[in-house]
């Protein structure tokens, strides 16, 4: 029985997008259906990989993409070729067989996966390699042994010639065995398989050199399987192409837009125009990106298993100046004439004096009506303003649109520090014209703006002091 072909390709070519570095392995997998495996769950013998069909069809997509994936990756690493040490020492193979399966799954669930229930699930093996993690399983395995056969020994001497067994110790042994993710009952055979290819390649070898050299010569040395280094690299890898494929897009949203949009010189101030369009100006670089990458990852799986790389959505951070002549309707009015230049951008904001007062994610008019000022920011902290400290109290990803709200005038006031410039921060000023930060664009909000923007708040605004 033939796989659907279909499927198969693009299974693959999600694989691919996911693992460019084991592409190799991927491209050349030979993937087959097989009804007669020991636990009718899928299996590989190093060159081919097999899938009892009933189980396959029961999985969701998410789950037969991580089955293919776990699949490859012990083709990659040959773990069924190493049962043996490099002296033809044999391991333990119910051991070996738990550490690859958890090595693999580790970095799965690492790489954005979810491992399925009932799976071999050691999150702690995403540090290790496989001969590595088999040494500490090895351990807890001799540990649990030694218990056993001294419990065993004490129950003895304390019931004398009583040995009936407890059934729920039984129980209990059949809860403490592990689950394999799949089935490995053709590693041995495999195994057997490359040495005797490797001897009759090599029989003048074998004639000259003992058996322990032998060893040496027909498998590769362990140090040239690093699962830990390998997906670490995969990662950088990935990551590199993700932000490859962000930055077409974004170069085609401009040119298609006609305009290039820079921040220009640190500190340049603009001319009086509404401060809404040079806004909207500035924060539309960023979100042309993330709607362009949506509406592709609507219909596109393969990017959306790109989340874990790059985020998938624009984020506008606000920063409110608190320490001088502000009022909580004057905010509220900023909010409000703010949120709708957001087209393609969440909005978070944030109030700061010398002291920063932490975040909240603003969604509608309604939580714009909720926002308050926290009670302790009307203290002794309200009579000055950290700059420094609302800038460094930004996310640190460079996508974050990034904007202070503030009069700008010192009192004194603590400007950001030089380590700061090339900080992207767009600075909406409304009282002190001279405000020249280190970082970022300055917009002046002239006043005719800010009566404006008074106008809108409801009633006498209650001044912070």
């Amino acid at each position: 029985m033939q796989p659907n072909q279909t499927l198969i390709y693009d299974t693959k070519r999600l694989m691919m997008i996911r693992y460019p570095r084991f592409g190799a392995e991927i491209a050349k997998a030979n993937i087959e259906y097989k009804t007669d495996l020991k636990y009718h769950t899928a299996a590989t013998d190093g060159k081919n990989i097999y899938f009892d069909p009933e189980y396959l069809s029961n999985l969701s997509d998410d789950d037969r993409l991580f089955l293919v994936a776990h699949e490859v990756m012990h083709i990659k690493f040959e773990h069924m070729y190493r049962l043996k040490t490099k002296d033809g020492e044999k391991r333990d193979s119910d051991v070996w067989n738990e550490a690859t399966d958890a090595i693999i799954n580790a970095n799965l669930e690492r790489d954005g996966f979810t491992v399925k229930e009932g799976y071999v699930n050691r999150p702690e093996a995403l540090n290790y390699t496989a001969e590595e993690f088999y040494q500490i399983l090895l351990k807890e395995k001799q540990e649990k042994q030694n218990q056993k056969e001294n419990g065993q020994g004490q129950g003895e001497q304390g019931q004398g010639d009583n040995k009936q067994q407890d059934p729920s110790n039984k129980d209990k042994e059949q809860s403490d065995s592990k689950q394999m993710t799949d089935d490995h009952s053709l590693w041995e055979e495999a195994s057997e398989n490359r040495e005797k290819g490797d001897r009759k390649q090599n029989p003048k070898k074998e004639e000259k050199q003992d058996s322990k050299q032998q060893g040496k010569e027909i498998s590769k040395p362990q140090d040239a399987f690093d699962e830990k280094g390998e997906f670490e690299e995969n990662r950088t890898e990935r990551k590199a192409r993700a932000k490859a494929n962000i930055e077409k897009l974004k170069n085609q949203g401009l040119r298609e837009s006609g305009e290039k949009i820079e921040f220009g010189d640190v500190g340049e101030a603009k001319p009086i125009l509404d401060w809404r369009l040079l806004l909207r100006r500035e924060v539309e670089k960023t979100e042309t990106i993330w709607s362009q990458r949506r509406s592709i990852a609507e219909n596109n799986y393969a990017y959306r298993l790109e989340e874990n790389d790059v985020e998938d959505e624009a984020l506008t951070e606000v920063m409110i100046d608190v320490s001088g002549s502000v009022s909580i309707e004057m905010v509220k009015a900023f909010l409000r004439q703010l949120k709708p230049l957001l087209k393609e951008s969440k909005l978070s904001v944030g109030c700061f004096n010398e002291k920063f007062w932490g975040m909240k994610e603003v969604k509608s008019n309604k939580d714009i009506d909720r926002f308050s000022i926290p009670n302790d920011a009307r203290g002794h902290s309200a009579y000055t303003e950290d700059w420094d400290l609302a800038v460094r109290s930004f996310s640190k990803k460079n996508e974050v649109n990034k904007i202070v709200f503030t009069d700008g005038e010192p009192c004194p006031g603590t400007m950001p520090k030089d380590d700061l410039k090339g900080t992207n921060v767009i600075w909406l000023v409304y009282s002190n014209k001279d405000f020249d930060p280190c970082c970022g664009k300055v917009i002046q909000i002239d006043e005719k703006q800010l009566s404006l923007m008074q106008t809108m708040s409801h009633g006498e605004p209650e001044m912070i002091r």
